[in-house]
């Protein structure tokens, strides 16, 4: 794995340990055992590292779309997209995708402009998934998808977060409540 690399995985875990304001470079530095000026040649500043970071996630993403596309639609499909969350659940980790929205606020634009559009995919993505779920009759749901994939976004970042507190598995529960919710018996 390159420096780069390491360097983004290493933020990947940062991130959805502390939120994007939870590290520094120097936290990278020890982490690698490398100094702060390998890193800056990389990523001269932490917005570019951000920015980085976002397309590294965009990307993991598209693939898991290409995944679940291998799927049947519906239940398997649904679960599929959830059970890539269950790995931060079992990590103890919060998604890395809200972790960035709620520092974005103190971001600069490009990096608000990179959060954005990684959060975008996320939804598009579970909303094709509810409404591919829904043409096949497996997916019940009355609410336009779009809004049915930010209840099920909110519902699965959230029990992450609250899945950090005992009996850490809020995340577990919350997705069983959602299939039983949206899946024909």
């Amino acid at each position: 794995m390159s420096t780069q690399d390491s360097l983004i995985a290493l933020t990947d875990t940062l991130i959805q340990k502390n939120g994007y304001q939870g590290f520094s470079y120097a936290d990278l530095a020890e982490g690698l055992g490398i100094r702060k000026a390998s890193i800056h040649y990389h990523f001269q500043t932490k917005t570019d590292l951000g920015i980085a970071y976002c397309e590294f996630k965009e990307a993991g993403l598209l693939s898991l779309e290409a995944a679940l596309q291998q799927l049947p639609a519906g239940k398997a499909r649904l679960q599929g997209y959830m059970d890539a969350f269950l790995k931060c659940a079992d990590q103890g980790q919060m998604c890395g995708i809200h972790a960035m929205l709620s520092d974005s606020a103190a971001f600069e634009t490009s990096l608000q402009d990179a959060t954005t559009r990684l959060a975008q995919t996320d939804l598009r993505i579970l909303t094709d998934v509810l409404i591919s779920g829904r043409e096949s009759g497996e997916l019940v749901f009355s609410s336009a998808p779009t809004d049915v994939a930010i209840i099920i976004g909110s519902a699965i970042k959230g029990a992450l977060m609250l899945n950090r507190i005992p009996p850490h598995d809020a995340c577990s529960r919350t997705m069983n409540a959602l299939m039983q919710l949206l899946c024909r018996p």
